[in-house]
């Protein structure tokens, strides 16, 4: 393979590597973007902290040990701030909300799902969550209950009641909410593959270092062939 041809499949591999978000649900509404960055601690701490308030008194992160709030830098709590959101539970033990299941399928009909890996397992990724959080509407036609219909949700019905209180929330509130909104979905896409970014800065000088070495190899096959006539 020329050296022109390796740079073209290189830069190729580097861009098709990079995670593409998808712009519709299962049910085919075209999602909101949301505005999230999986390297920025602040927004994934903004994110653990909606996560904790008001995600986790009906879902879990079992994936996610409250020790792993620690050890990963984008997260980066202290000890003392994790023992203080973990109560009880011990350091090693996955993020488990108080809710039982049977409680979940009294009040709700179902158990709500486990978010650890939430942003992998929808089509849309971060985009999914985003929308759904701010999705919830009055049905148009008036046979969906308020607080369980939901523009982006497969069907529109869903057993989640609105969390943050989108529906009917005072136009000042907007820019609050819908950033709870894109931070949550921040935290859960980290969450979903904590060393992402460790992987993609691999990534990066792998395939840097096999570019350089194309090029070195290619200059020095043509100092070792320059006299030889063909």
């Amino acid at each position: 393979m020329k050296l022109k041809q390796f740079l073209i499949v290189a830069a190729a591999a580097v861009v098709f590597s990079l995670p593409i978000s998808a712009h519709a649900n299962e049910g085919g509404v075209a999602l909101k973007h949301a505005e999230v960055d999986v390297t920025d601690q602040k927004q994934i701490r903004r994110g653990l902290t909606v996560f904790t308030d008001v995600c986790m008194g009906c879902h879990s992160a079992v994936y996610v040990t409250y020790k792993g709030l620690m050890d990963y830098p984008e997260i980066g709590l202290s000890r003392e701030a994790v023992d203080e959101l973990r109560g009880e539970h011990p350091l090693a033990a996955g993020m488990v909300t108080d809710l039982s299941p049977e409680d979940a399928e009294v009040s709700y009909g179902k158990v709500p799902p486990d978010l650890s890996i939430i942003t992998s397992a929808r089509r849309g990724g971060a985009d999914y969550v985003y929308s759904i959080l701010t999705g919830f509407e009055h049905d148009p036609h008036g046979k969906v209950p308020d607080g369980n219909f939901n523009e982006y949700f497969p069907g529109n019905r869903i057993a989640m009641p609105d969390p943050l209180g989108w529906l009917d929330h005072d136009e000042s509130d907007t820019a609050e909410l819908d950033q709870q909104a894109q931070d949550v979905a921040a935290f859960l896409a980290f969450i979903a593959d904590p060393h992402q970014n460790e992987r993609h800065t691999i990534g990066v000088w792998v395939m840097g270092f096999l570019i350089l070495l194309v090029i070195v190899l290619g200059l020095l096959k043509k100092e070792v062939w320059k006299d030889v006539k063909h």
